[in-house]
């Protein structure tokens, strides 16, 4: 058997579903025709008059990852989607929007918001045209990319249908990215899109959970302001987003809030959805003005001690020069004297840990997931890529900051995980993960703090299969991980 294709067959099983409808099934199956515009029908009464149409709500429609392990990056086009229901097709988006898939490891984000009809929705047609993926050869260890040419095309059927009332909804289509992509004896990669479906919706103390509506840092540009609300353009959604403000909004690196933000600032934006359908932001960060360009991916090699080269194999960006074609390939980014580092804790507590967490350019390690800021210029074009083994950088840019980001691990527990404890446990990692062939290492300790998120409120079993967010450091070569969020498969 081929080491890539044995690779698959020994990856984790697939990962639980959040708040799921049920077993949902997926495949190539022919695009259902959408009839665009709302998708409202109307018929002729008794009376000679029209049945107007139904009443209309929000979905916010949003795409996540089922992770497997041994990918790096998974890029791809989502070329149209639309949802299926009681009063006929709902188109949500018509254009190609690209999307790199790891980047959203066990979570979710909006990928678009549309008014729709309330009623009943039983499935949804979703069309991807070629794939790109970046992985770990597990025999070499070398640094791979191939890509899978499209188009495919996947019919998701709800095991349940799902009614749109009066209440805004969410609904989350979680790609299974272990099922999805296959190898054959050869070591060819295939592409069959299976997807899990959930629905959710806000209600008390669901806050920003991108599963019952809203986002989580997600990363875009500024459009334009306006009193009270922001249009942020991010570069992997089928659409722009207008978010309000209110007196409680939180911003970061923006002196006088609102007041100084201008076109083309790239940020981070945390918000939740409101009972009328509309986006509240809590938090606002800054991380560029117009004219600048931030990444975000793992970092696969680093020149120098201190550092003053890193290659990344990039999952997120913005910025004027960002283009979607540099997702899922590798960018390099050059550090200099003055270059800052910085630790992204904003959902992480780094207090009363054993060790001191360091970030620094001798403290930067393959394996880790960076955010390179250049706040005021752009990305030179690199030589490209070709199918196989990596080629040279598809840019580079020279970072003036850099932060350390949260990532995503899959393994299994050393230890019961009670939450509400701050405690550690040895997350132990399937070997043939991509963490595992870029760094040989086959556990990671995990620190759990009183204010980690635990996703159960049970006592979690010794043995079960995890996936753990947070930030990665090394102390005295060994891997520890300070969690934001604990879920159990």
């Amino acid at each position: 058997m081929n080491p890539l294709t044995s690779s698959l067959a020994n990856s984790f099983a697939a990962s639980r579903w959040r708040k799921a409808a049920g077993v949902v099934s997926a495949g190539v199956l022919g695009l259902l025709v959408a009839c665009g515009g709302s998708g409202t029908t109307s018929s002729s009464s008794g009376g000679g008059g029209t049945t107007p149409p139904p009443t209309s709500n929000t979905i916010q429609v949003n795409m996540g990852d089922a992770p497997a392990d041994w990918m790096l990056a998974f890029s791809t086009s989502v070329t149209s989607m639309s949802l299926n229901g009681s009063n006929g097709t709902v188109t949500v988006s018509s254009s190609p929007t690209a999307m790199e898939m790891m980047q959203r490891m066990g979570t979710m984000q909006p990928f678009a918001m549309l008014s729709a009809p309330q009623g009943t929705y039983n499935s949804a047609s979703i069309a991807f045209g070629n794939c790109s993926v970046t992985y770990i050869d597990p025999v070499t260890k070398t640094l791979m990319n191939q890509t899978i040419p499209g188009p495919f095309q996947a019919t998701v059927t709800f095991s349940s249908p799902v009614t749109l009332g009066l209440t805004p909804m969410a609904f989350n289509f979680d790609l299974d990215l272990a099922h999805s992509v296959t190898a054959d004896n050869s070591g060819n990669l295939n592409f069959s899109p299976q997807f899990h479906f959930s629905s959710g919706m806000q209600s008390a103390g669901s806050g920003n959970n991108p599963f019952d509506g809203g986002m989580q840092q997600m990363m875009g540009t500024i459009s334009s302001t306006a009193s009270g609300s922001f249009i942020m353009t991010p570069a992997q959604a089928a659409q722009s987003f207008t978010v309000m403000t209110n007196s409680s909004t939180q911003f970061e690196g923006i002196a006088n809030g609102m007041g100084m933000m201008g076109s083309g600032m790239g940020v981070l934006v945390t918000a939740s959805l409101q009972p009328d359908g509309s986006l509240l932001a809590t938090r606002v960060r800054s991380r560029m003005q117009s004219g600048g360009i931030m990444g975000g991916g793992i970092v696969t090699e680093v020149t120098g001690t201190p550092a003053t080269q890193l290659s990344l194999v990039m999952q997120n960006g913005a910025g004027a020069s960002m283009m979607t074609a540099y997702l899922s390939r590798t960018i390099t980014v050059n550090i200099g004297s003055g270059t800052a580092f910085t630790v992204d804790d904003d959902r992480v507590d780094l207090t009363g840990l054993p060790f001191t967490p360091a970030f620094d350019a001798s403290h930067v390690y393959a394996g880790q997931s960076v955010m390179p800021i250049n706040p005021s210029g752009g990305m030179m074009a690199g030589s490209g890529m070709g199918g196989g083994m990596m080629g040279n950088s598809a840019g580079t840019m020279t970072a003036s900051q850099i932060y350390l980001e949260e990532q995503g691990f899959r393994g299994t527990a050393s230890s019961a995980i009670v939450p509400g404890n701050s405690t550690s446990f040895t997350l132990m990692l399937d070997p043939q993960s991509a963490f595992t062939g870029l760094t040989g290492a086959t556990t990671i300790l995990v620190y759990q703090q009183a204010s980690t998120n635990v996703e159960s409120s049970e006592t979690i079993a010794s043995g079960a299969t995890l996936r753990v967010h947070g930030l990665l450091f090394q102390n005295a070569g060994q891997w520890s991980l300070v969690a934001s969020t604990i879920a159990s498969e």
